[in-house]
Formats: structure tokens, C-alpha cells, sequence
């Protein structure tokens, strides 16, 4: 038997171990380390393989990547596009700088001012950084610094985070301050706080004509009043800007581009008149403890309203407080009877047919008068009296016989003529055109009540409107508060000119119902608390119960006095109306009837008009009569006629026998006059403010001790 060679037997020899699947892979790709034979087969089909393996792998790997890019490119993903412009890019938009709105004479009514506000990057803020911001900015902006230091720490990603706006200039500078003072200490906080301008709604007159002008909101845009009317106009141009970043937050767009401001309106507005309404409707709410009060002034000839008041109000630059119910503008939304004052349009309408005069008579009834079931009273009963006396004490019975005579047809046709049931065209928002019934329709009760304002509501423009048709000559104006717009360079875009809507009456008739409307301010009217001293005064009041949730309120009542000044050439038509008075009277002639004589006695200082003095002289008696007061001493003639030089200090000169030489007040202040007459023993009486422009008695007239100056300040 041959032995093996490794000289061990059948049973020495042992199976050899196998080896890993691990190791034979490595054997396999492992390069081989002789060189092969080009023509053994087997390890030619052994090389394609392994390129084929290969191969395979890197496509499917390439073909991964692709989906996977074509996935992130193709389809859209909110989150990766939401960071990707969080983080590169900011859409902007532009808007160009609001227009102004402006009174007759030019001056400023709202503006848009460019204020600093203040902006962070919480992206390069950390906990200790933000809380060193939180600290310098906390005391500046008025926040509490752990509130500012949540806000940045709970907006990481973001790359501007608005702290406060509308600084005032001195916060802006100590911001910069403290800016330039953190930066300093830690360079890494280069373009973490920085300041922008925005524009931001100045109105420099604070509360007056709020309600007329309206407010904007923090985005710009109009909200009440002529603000959000006019918006249009005001808005400039509004323009998309996208800007881009880079990766460490730097600009890499072109310059901002700008957009094109807005256009200005020019209102009919008078700012002096407006003042002195507003402060005769504080007067009244005060004295009366009103609910609410509104007032208006319209030029008779023109149609333009000069004054639009409204109690209550608020300033539109304090924000903090603000309530939108005090930007209502009852004169132009609220709805109400007006009362007695309807009564001279109808007696109008009833002239304007023919069918009476002012002197023709008729019967009150003394009081009581029934139609049908229902029968209506005067609270001054009366017997027979005239259509002129109907007016002068407001009879209901009087009226109500007008309005029959005219019948339904032509009663609501003249009303409707005046402005009543129509829309007044002055682009307020939410104006009323009231309410009226037609002709086919109404009752004998509701005729009747229609004559003396009951059952129909109106608005004081509406009312102001119809008074100065009465004082335009029987013709109609359409009424106008926007005069001019205006582009952004100050040239005129587009003016509106007093337009007439209609003839309503002919100028005999409103002429006569003017003179039956000054018996009103009278002795024995009821509207003689409404009278300006050395003017005629033609008006009407109007008292109504007030209408609440279906019913009539058995206390709240509105009071009117609606009037036009002077009499005999009409310039201005006021309408005044105190709303819920709870103080006192609640009837028109006592809680609207001064307010608008404080209105009609400025309105004329403010124009120019002076009064007359056999008037002035005649209203003086009649004050010293009602109050029981001995007649003035007659005046000494100077013994020799004084001539007071133009450079004389305003100095009183004694021209003896008791009298004096009134000085030449004229320019001085209202302290300088009262001490040049300071000690003689004068009374000063003074309106307006300023200084001196007029006197009475004129300078160089012998006055007695004890009489009176009168001056008018501007």
C-alpha cells in the first residue's frame, strides 16, 4: 500500500476547513495576482459579471439621485419653499404716500408723516444676547424686557421682528444710541437691531371734523368718514417688490423702487367756523347734559358746507383709546323727526300755490283738533291766528290745516323737491336719505303729523340744504364738501363748482316765509334765545320725542333750531340739534337756540359782515328792559372837539364835564385794551380772539363813566 505523502494514513487525513462566504466575496472581487490567460473562459465570464454588478450599482445609485432631485424640484413642497424664502427671499409691498386732506383755505386736515420703527433679527441672537437687547430696548420702547426676550427667543428663524412703531424722534435717538453702544462691546451683534420709516396718519386739528374726515388703519387703508370714501383718490400707487438675500442676509436685489403718492382733496371745510361750532356744541352738551349733538353750516349761495360738528368725538392721533363709535357722523347718518321745523316748508309750498298769504287767518282750534280717532295738540293753544303767527308760535293745528289745503300730492312733492327722501350727494358713508310716506299711500293723521315733522325723518344736511333753498331765492343747491382734487405736485386734477339742483319757490315766496320765520326770534317766538345782536335772525324751533325701538320714548326728546343769518340777504344756514338734553328744558328754542346764535354771531365776525348799529343799539334796549336795568346817562359833548393823533398811545383823554375820549383800540390785544381802559370806570365786552379789528363807539367819542366798549378781536 503507497503511503501518502504527507506521510499520514486514510484516517490521518482530515477534511480541510470551509471557508467564510465573506472571504470567498473578497476572493472574487479581489484582483487576481497572476496575470490570467486571455483564453480561459471561465475567468472571462468571471470579469463581465463583475462589470455588470458593478455597473448596476452605480445606476441605481445615480437613479436614486435623480428621483430623489427630480422629487424636490418638480414637486412642490411647502415647508422647503416657506424656508428657502424665509431664509433668501421678501416680498414687499410698496405703497406710495398717501394724499393730504386740506380745508378751503389750504391748511392741513391729514397728513402722512414717515415714523421710525424699531426691527430685530432673533436668527443672530442667542439666549444672552437677547436678553442684553431685551434689556437696553425694554425702558426705550416701554415693554417689559421679559416680554421683548420671549418674542426673540421664540422667533428663531426669523430674519425681522417688529418690537414697536411710531417712535417718537427722541425714542428713535436713544435707540441709535443704544444700538451703536451694543455693537461696540459685541461686534456679533452687527445687523441685529436696526430702524425703518413708516408712514403713519397725522391729523392736526386732533378732534375737529373727525367724524367728517374719518381715520385710517395700521395697514393704510380708509375706514370711516371721508378716509375710506375718498379712498380711492388718497391711496397711492401700491407696487410688489421682491427682495433677495444672500446666505449671510445681505441685499444682493437692485434698489428699492419707489412708488407714485397719492392725489389730495381740498374740502369746503372753513377751519375757523368749524372751531367755533364745535366749541358752541360743547357748550351746549355741557349746559344740557345731552346724549349726543350735532351741527351744521352751509353756504346759502353756494351749497357748500362750511362746518359739520358732532358730539361726541375723539382725537384720531390717540389710538390707544380709540372707539368708532365716536367717528359717527349724526349729521349725516342719523335719522330723526325733526319736529316743528318742517313747519315753514310747508307754509312755503301753501304761499307758492296761491292757496294763502301771510296774512291770512287760521283757526287753531285753541288747541285741540281731531282727525278721525286720534287728536292732535299745541302746546301754545291758539284761536284764530295768521299763517305768520302759525310759524311765530309753532301751532301743530295750523300746519296740519296747511298741509290739507295743499293736499298729499303736492305737500310731499315740494319736500321731496327740497332734498327730503334723497340721497344729499356728498359721498358720506352710510348717509340716510330718511323716510317719507308716498302719496298714494298716506293717511289724514299721517298728512297731518308729516306738516309738523312727525312720522318723517330727516338729516341736518337735509335740513340744511331745504333752509338755504329758503334763503338762495326759492333756488336749490346741490350740497358740496369736496371743492378740489389735487395730484401730488399741487395742481388742480379736478374742481367742482356749485352746481343748482332746482327751483323749488319763487323769490316772493321765500322771501315772505323768511320774514314769517324772523317773527320766530321775536319777543313772544319761541326762539328768541337765537338772536344776534345788530343782525335779524329768520329761524325755526323743533322739538320731537324721540323714536326708540319701535315706540316713542316717554322722556327723551330732540331739540332743534334751524336758522339763516342775516335775514335780509341770507349768507350762512345753520342747523343745530341736541339729542336726549337732560338738564332742564328739552325744548329746541332753549337747548339749540344758543348754541346757534354763538355759531351765526362768529360766522359773521369770521366774514365780515358787521352789524348794524341802530340794532345793536335797539337789541341793547331791549336787554336793559328785560332786565329792569335804569337807562343809560346821556352822553356829554366834549366842550371842544378832540382830534386824536394816529402815533397816540391808546390813552383815555378827559374832555371834562365827566366825560371821556375813547382811545383807538385798534391792533391792540385783548390784555393792552383792558389796561389802557383799566380805572376809568368802562366796561369792556370783547368777541372773537386775536387782536382789536373794529370798536364801538369808534375812536375819539365822548363816553360816559360806566358805559360800554364793544370790540371785536380776529
Amino acid at each position: 500500500m503507497k503511503r501518502p505523502r504527507n506521510g499520514r494514513g486514510p484516517r490521518a487525513r482530515r477534511r480541510a476547513p470551509r471557508r467564510s462566504s465573506r472571504r470567498s466575496l473578497w476572493r472574487w472581487l479581489r484582483p487576481a495576482t497572476k496575470t490570467p490567460r486571455v483564453d480561459d473562459p471561465h475567468l472571462r465570464q468571471r470579469t463581465i459579471n463583475r462589470g455588470r454588478w458593478i455597473g448596476g450599482a452605480v445606476a441605481a445609485c445615480y437613479l436614486g439621485l435623480s428621483l430623489q432631485a427630480g422629487l424636490i424640484m418638480l414637486t412642490p413642497d411647502e415647508k422647503l419653499e416657506s424656508r428657502a424664502q424665509t431664509l433668501f427671499e421678501q416680498s414687499i409691498q410698496i405703497e406710495g404716500r398717501r394724499g393730504e386732506i386740506l380745508a378751503r383755505d389750504g391748511e392741513i386736515l391729514a397728513t402722512t408723516a414717515d415714523l421710525m420703527s424699531v426691527y430685530a433679527d432673533p436668527s443672530k441672537l442667542n439666549e444672552q444676547t437677547a436678553k442684553q437687547v431685551a434689556d437696553v430696548l425694554a425702558p426705550l420702547i416701554d415693554q417689559p424686557p421679559a416680554a421683548i426676550r420671549k418674542r426673540l427667543l421664540d422667533n428663531p428663524e426669523r430674519r425681522s421682528l417688529s418690537l414697536e412703531r411710531g417712535l417718537t424722534p427722541i425714542a428713535a435717538d436713544a435707540i441709535r444710541d443704544a444700538r451703536r453702544e451694543l455693537v461696540r462691546s459685541d461686534r456679533s451683534m452687527v445687523g441685529s437691531i436696526w430702524m425703518e420709516p413708516e408712514p403713519r396718519r397725522f391729523y392736526p386739528g386732533k378732534s375737529h371734523a373727525a367724524p367728517v374726515i374719518g381715520i385710517v388703519d395700521h395697514k393704510g387703508g380708509g375706514v370711516v368718514g371721508l378716509e375710506r370714501t375718498m379712498d380711492r383718490v388718497l391711496r397711492g400707487e401700491v407696487r410688489k417688490y421682491v427682495q433677495w438675500r444672500d446666505r449671510k442676509g445681505r441685499r444682493v436685489t437692485p434698489d428699492m423702487p419707489t412708488a407714485a403718492p397719492g392725489d389730495s382733496i381740498v374740502l369746503t371745510l372753513d377751519r375757523q367756523l368749524q372751531h367755533v361750532t364745535e366749541g358752541a356744541l360743547d357748550e351746549a352738551v355741557e349746559r344740557t347734559g345731552a346724549e349726543s349733538a350735532w351741527a351744521v353750516v352751509m353756504d346759502v349761495q353756494t351749497g357748500e358746507i362750511l362746518a359739520l360738528a358732532n358730539r361726541p368725538t375723539h382725537n384720531p392721533n390717540d389710538t390707544s383709546t380709540l372707539n368708532l363709535k365716536s367717528f359717527k357722523n349724526r349729521a349725516a347718518l342719523d335719522a330723526y323727526e325733526p319736529g316743528s321745523v318742517f313747519k315753514p316748508f310747508v307754509a312755503a309750498a301753501a304761499l307758492e300755490e296761491g292757496l294763502v298769504r301771510p296774512q291770512s287767518m287760521v283757526d287753531c282750534e285753541m288747541g285741540r283738533w281731531r282727525i278721525g280717532r286720534t287728536t292732535i295738540h299745541d302746546d301754545h293753544p291758539k284761536g284764530v291766528i295768521s299763517v305768520s303767527e302759525v310759524i311765530k308760535y309753532s301751532s301743530n293745528i295750523g300746519a296740519a290745516k296747511l298741509a290739507f289745503q295743499l293736499g298729499a300730492e303736492r305737500t310731499l312733492g315740494y319736500l321731496h323737491d327740497l332734498g327730503f327722501g334723497r340721497y344729499s350727494g356728498l359721498n358720506l358713508p352710510g348717509e340716510t336719505r330718511g323716510a317719507m310716506q308716498r302719496p298714494e299711500r298716506i293717511k289724514p293723521i299721517e298728512l297731518a303729523t308729516t306738516s309738523y315733522g312727525h312720522g318723517v325723518s330727516v338729516n341736518a344736511i337735509q335740513l340744511a340744504g331745504a333752509l338755504a333753498t329758503l334763503g338762495n331765492d326759492g333756488v336749490r343747491m346741490e350740497p358740496r364738501l369736496v371743492r378740489e382734487i389735487r395730484g401730488p405736485d399741487g395742481g388742480v386734477l379736478e374742481s367742482f363748482e356749485p352746481t343748482v339742483d332746482r327751483r323749488v319757490f319763487s323769490p316772493e315766496t321765500a322771501k315772505a316765509t323768511l320774514d314769517m320765520m324772523i317773527t320766530v326770534t321775536e319777543e313772544g317766538g319761541t326762539g328768541t334765545r337765537a338772536r344776534v345782536p345788530g343782525f335779524v335772525v329768520a329761524g325755526k324751533t323743533g322739538t320731537a320725542w324721540k323714536h326708540i325701538n319701535g315706540g316713542y320714548s316717554s322722556t327723551a326728546r330732540i331739540g332743534s333750531f334751524v336758522g339763516v343769518i342775516p335775514a335780509e340777504d341770507p349768507k350762512l344756514a345753520v342747523v343745530v340739534t341736541v339729542d336726549t338734553p337732560t338738564k332742564g328744558s328739552s325744548y329746541g328754542g332753549i337747548v339749540a337756540a344758543p348754541a346757534f346764535a354763538t355759531i351765526a354771531r362768529e360766522g359773521m365776525r369770521i366774514y365780515g359782515i358787521d352789524p348794524d348799529p341802530i340794532l345793536l343799539e335797539a337789541h341793547k334796549e331791549a336787554e336793559r328792559r328785560r332786565k329792569r336795568l335804569p337807562p343809560p346817562k346821556p352822553r356829554p359833548a366834549p366842550q371842544a372837539p378832540v382830534v386824536l393823533s394816529p402815533e397816540a398811545p391808546p390813552e383815555l383823554v378827559w374832555a371834562g364835564e365827566g366825560a371821556l375820549i375813547a382811545p383807538d383800540l385798534t391792533g391792540l390785544s385783548m390784555r393792552d385794551a383792558l389796561a389802557a381802559l383799566e380805572g376809568a370806570g368802562l366796561h369792556l365786552s370783547m368777541t372773537g380772539s386775536g387782536r382789536i379789528v373794529t370798536q364801538q363807539p369808534s375812536p375819539g367819542t365822548a363816553l360816559a363813566v360806566g358805559e360800554s366798549v364793544e370790540v371785536v378781536l380776529q
